[in-house]
């Protein structure tokens, strides 16, 4: 699932149906996908902070999705 609309106006909407999903608060969702976009797009390579590159998206997906799973 991409879950890059967590960016946008639509945000809180794919919050609120995710925390439901996986027990968790929406504020908790939100800073929990800002924290794993700050880490995948943290690293000093100007390419690594382009957030419309595919293989970025991706790679925060994957993570996003290894958090819900831990958290849940």
């Amino acid at each position: 699932m991409d879950y890059s609309s967590l960016l946008g106006p639509d945000r809180y909407d794919l919050a609120v149906s995710l925390a439901e999903q996986y027990h968790m608060d929406p504020s908790q969702v939100l800073f929990g996908y800002l924290q794993v976009v700050s880490q995948v797009t943290g690293g000093t390579d100007a390419e690594h902070a382009d957030l419309h590159e595919p293989r970025v998206r991706a790679a925060i997906n994957t993570a996003f999705e290894q958090f819900l799973k831990r958290r849940h």
